[in-house]
């Protein structure tokens, strides 16, 4: 009798393959039945794990956040200032296919009304208040090493870099046609910015 080998983690399975119907098809189109289709699974299974679309959904853009805050956390390990806020951020636009992933499930949520509560409820420790808190304790530590600029808006700056990755990452995932002239220009327009921080001395 042959051996059978257990799936490790199903649930996880799930919530990946809802993930890439997101980035296919968008929130508005990944129903139950859909989402088990793609993870080759019954609905049945699907509800085993999940209480209904919107647990899913939680969970796609909680594994998205996740994804995107270990890649950023990984780029920026070992260094501190402005290296690693420059790294990191490199790390987070949309230049090779995981990323442009993560980038098109995040429009795909900011584009649909309905799934809006799903950032609002992840915001606090995953969403747009994670990155900046991220993006604010590097511009402290450049700070206290003097690498700013004199009377440096900390929290001013942040927004502003964070304005600037999501607009990228917007342009990229929304608008496939500008995608190649968008990441030529990218990392150049971070370079900018961050630049623009130093000190003159």
């Amino acid at each position: 009798m042959a051996k059978q080998i257990r799936d490790p983690d199903p649930k996880e399975r799930i919530v990946i393959a809802a993930r890439r119907l997101v980035a296919k098809r968008g929130v508005h189109a990944a129903s139950m039945r859909g989402i088990a289709k793609e993870a080759g699974v019954s609905t049945g299974a699907v509800t085993h794990y999940f209480t209904g679309k919107a647990d899913v959904m939680t969970a796609v853009l909680r594994y998205n956040n996740e994804h995107i805050a270990e890649r950023i956390g990984k780029a920026a390990a070992g260094g501190s200032g402005l290296a690693a806020l420059r790294a990191a951020m490199e790390a987070l636009l949309p230049l090779d296919e995981e990323m442009l992933l993560c980038w098109t499930v995040l429009t795909a949520f900011w584009g649909h009304g309905a799934a809006q509560q799903f950032v609002v409820d992840e915001g606090d420790s995953l969403g747009f208040r994670g990155l900046r808190a991220f993006v604010m304790s590097l511009l402290d530590q450049a700070d206290e090493a003097g690498e700013l600029a004199q009377s440096m808006d900390v929290e001013h700056e942040a927004e502003r870099i964070i304005a600037l990755m999501g607009g990228i990452g917007m342009m990229v995932g929304g608008f496939p046609e500008q995608r190649e002239a968008i990441r030529k220009r990218a990392r150049w327009m971070l370079s900018e910015q961050i630049d623009a921080l130093k000190t003159t001395h």
